[in-house]
């Protein structure tokens, strides 16, 4: 079990996360919804510290991080349990995609390059990129750039994989193929948090779901809990401007 202990996170005087608690039980994809500016992307920056948060911690079975206090080496404990597939895909440019998923095995795992390059092979091959090793991102498509990224994430093996509105960077035609892409990872029993606007996916793929607001967690439940029967007028009110459709006799 993972478990995020009251993450607290400011800017100037500004509280973006007020407190942010829930558990991860292994297998899990936590989807994380909500209105833009609420905090969603700060929560898992500060999950794998990219950004410190101020106050709180993030606990798995045999290691925990106290943010209010911890050592370099607590940070790169951290980063090595956790990866983080970004809006921006962020591969390296001058790297062809089977070195972008190479380079971590190489530089941080420490793995021989030939080790490494069995490994990127296997995941480049799941998101069905094995026919674009050569190919750097530039000469890649949005889609393609975003599935190299993922490759690059779960050859890390991580206890926890990190989405961060990974579909948002994508024109819309090229959506479909990055979310069956997560969709069959998440099916191999990868523990995730998503952060996602594409509400039928986060349906169809999430085991929870969050609903946040003003850096607070609104309302959380199973996806049919949360669409079907959301208890919150707030996550109604979201929910029907993001065009779901609540049950009738809920409705009235």
């Amino acid at each position: 079990m993972i478990k995020i202990n009251s993450i607290k996170k400011s800017f100037q005087k500004n509280a973006v996360l007020n407190g942010i608690s829930f558990e991860i039980d292994k297998g899990d994809v936590i989807a994380i919804i909500g209105p833009s500016g609420t905090g969603k992307s700060t929560l898992l920056r500060c999950i794998n510290n990219l950004e410190r948060a101020d106050e709180g911690s993030v606990e798995f079975d045999d290691f925990k991080i106290d943010f209010s206090g911890y050592t370099k080496k607590d940070s790169l404990v951290l980063r090595r349990k956790t990866t983080m597939v970004f809006q921006s895909f962020n591969l390296f440019q001058k790297k062809t995609a089977l070195e972008n998923v190479m380079e971590g095995l190489v530089v941080v795992q420490k793995l021989p390059k030939e080790e490494a390059r069995k490994i990127a092979l296997e995941q480049l091959e799941k998101v069905h990129m094995a026919d674009r090793l050569d190919y750097y991102p530039k000469h890649l498509s949005g889609g393609q750039q975003q599935r190299v990224a993922i490759a690059r994430g779960i050859a890390l093996k991580p206890e926890l994989i990190l989405f961060d509105e990974p579909t948002s960077a994508l024109d819309p035609e090229l959506v479909g193929e990055v979310l069956d892409t997560i969709k069959k990872i998440a099916a191999e029993g990868n523990t995730m948090i998503i952060v996602s606007h594409e509400m039928n996916f986060v349906r169809n793929v999430a085991t929870k779901v969050i609903f946040m607001e003003e850096g607070r967690i609104i309302e959380q439940g199973r996806p049919e809990q949360i669409f079907d029967f959301p208890q919150n007028e707030r996550t109604r009110e979201f929910l029907l401007k993001n065009n779901v459709t609540i049950p009738v006799e809920y409705n009235l």
